[in-house]
């Protein structure tokens, strides 16, 4: 415990600075502009394991081994081409008794565990995966309040929209069942608005709240007060067009788990509870006489093609995969391709991942000062179970239902639709935007302390999930040190600073169970997760 709380007090000082910082005016400490990058050529492992941890949930060794052969584009063209992997859930499952049917309800979390693990962790295309794990941080809805069916379906949306249109994804999570029991949009009408949906699609979805540059920066008036983008008549005149849907086929009668028909879109049937009236948000006329859809169509190309979106929506998606502060250069970039190409979010996504600030870092030091993110909890653990080799989720020998994840941060669990940490955040005294930092609270760091001594104590469950057992026991029983090389290599692009590497074989000398290969490689990794060279990607 001690050698633990030594290195927990390491990381609690060092990750405050981890990811660099902004000077005191806010402008970024950058080393210089690079060039672009020759990305089609190949890698070497530094680089690949690095822009791996920006674009999937964790490099694993075939991953790593694709990307140095084929290179950053080539991998990103390959993977926008696979189609979406979506989850599959048992009919009889889909629909029970809330309050009678225990069973039912254990099985449906069992298979709600599992196939998000499976899915993040084994899914072919991670590119997808990863960007639909940042736009459900993004566009959030959470099982505090919808069923878990719910949230499986609305992640199978995000899959299938992930690389499409921004304004098309709108459209869809507009109609999407649990989104709107979620934020209440089944339950506006015209006699009776309900202008959470409305509010949130503007605030937190597409716009925000101040006007921005198209680097980011907020537009102020002669006085230097932020310029706000929408009014409250902006919000009822938005709500008024959403008016008139409702969940599909109404009439028929189901049980909780599926009140709201959770895998199929919201319809607009009810003519007479859509106001028809003409509206006006943002300054642009929707015209009178329109039906549901059509409104709707006309709100999201206001929003779409609003001036705000383009940066609003790529500094989240910017930060859910390369760095949490990026510069005004780096944004600016890709929010003109967002403009230019009206939101496709492959190309977005694309930009975001060749850039020449994102790939600076792959010669190490080389990255800009302010560049790099805290991995938050979710993707922490999922870096370990994957490089670790593993297929699919991994079992809990003390209850096969459950899984090794991380109970500090569950997918699409969010506290509220503000998600699990604000995209605002800042570190403690410096203007560095630092979101993740949020999540880096007591109970975090003392979860890392055993989470992977708890996940993998049992060598028949990291087989059954086909993790990679053989090497690292190979790997063992030739020395601590080519342990220390293995992880080295699998979890820390092959560059785990010396005192780390040192400090990790000092530690276990006398590990109590050195014949538990897994659990001897478990508790360096319980140390070797604490450090700001894991926990933060630069």
């Amino acid at each position: 415990m001690k050698r633990q709380l030594k290195w927990l007090c390491v990381l609690m000082a060092l990750s405050l600075f981890a990811c660099g910082g902004r000077d005191e005016s806010g402008t970024a400490n950058l080393t210089g502009q690079v060039g672009r990058l020759a990305t089609n050529t190949p890698v070497n492992h530094y680089a690949a394991s690095r822009f791996l941890e920006q674009s999937t949930m964790g490099p694993t060794p075939t991953s790593v081994s694709q990307v140095r052969q084929q290179g950053v584009n080539a991998y990103i063209a390959a993977q926008l081409k696979l189609p979406a992997t979506t989850i599959t859930t048992p009919a009889n499952i889909i629909e029970y008794d809330l309050n009678l049917d225990k069973a039912a309800g254990e099985r449906m979390g069992e298979h709600f565990q599992v196939s998000l693990n499976n899915l993040m962790i084994g899914a072919e295309d991670q590119l997808r995966v990863r960007t639909s794990w940042v736009l459900s941080n993004v566009l959030v809805v959470s099982t505090r309040k919808i069923q878990q069916f719910g949230a499986l379906e609305y992640l199978n949306l995000l899959q299938k929209n992930a690389f499409g249109q921004y304004g098309d994804l709108l459209k869809a999570v507009s109609r999407n069942a649990a989104m709107g029991f979620y934020l209440d949009n089944g339950q506006n009408r015209s006699s009776q608005l309900n202008e959470n949906f409305g509010r949130e699609l503007m605030q937190l979805f597409s716009v925000g709240l101040v006007q921005l540059n198209l680097n980011g920066t907020i537009k102020k008036d002669a006085t230097g007060k932020a310029l706000e983008t929408y009014t409250q008549k902006d919000v009822i005149e938005a709500t008024r067009a959403l008016t008139g849907w409702n969940y599909a086929e109404p009439n028929v009668k189901r049980l909780g788990s599926n009140g709201f028909n959770y895998a199929k879109p919201m319809t607009a049937d009810y003519a007479d509870q859509h106001d028809t009236g003409a509206k006006t948000v943002l300054g642009t006329k929707i015209p009178a006489g329109q039906d549901a859809t059509k409104d709707l169509d006309s709100l999201i190309e206001i929003l779409v093609t609003h001036p705000n979106t383009a940066p609003f929506v790529s500094l989240r998606l910017i930060q859910g995969m390369t760095t949490s502060d990026p510069s005004l250069a780096y944004l600016e970039r890709v929010a003109t391709v967002f403009k230019d190409t009206k939101g496709n979010l492959g190309k977005v996504v694309t930009a975001i991942l060749t850039d020449p600030e994102a790939r600076a870092g792959d010669v190490p030091g080389n990255a800009a000062k302010a560049f790099g993110r805290i991995k938050e909890p979710l993707l922490l653990t999922l870096n370990v179970i994957r490089g670790l080799g593993c297929k699919g989720a991994v079992r809990n020998s003390y209850d096969s239902r459950s899984v090794w994840q991380n109970q500090q941060q569950n997918a699409l669990n969010a506290y509220s639709v503000f998600n699990f940490y604000p995209p605002n955040h800042r570190t403690q005294g410096t203007n560095v935007l630092a979101p993740e930092q949020k999540l880096l609270n007591s109970s975090e760091f003392a979860s890392r302390m055993w989470s992977n001594s708890g996940g993998m104590q049992s060598e028949t469950t990291l087989n059954d999930a086909g993790c990679d057992v053989a090497t690292f026991k190979a790997a063992a029983a030739q020395s601590d040190e080519k342990l220390v090389e293995l992880i080295s290599e699998r979890f820390f692009r092959g560059a785990i600073p010396a005192v780390v590497a040192k400090s990790l074989i000092e530690a276990n000398k006398n590990y109590w169970q050195r014949d538990q290969v897994m659990m001897l490689t478990a508790s360096m990794l319980d140390m070797a997760t604490l450090t700001p060279a894991f926990g933060v990607s630069k």
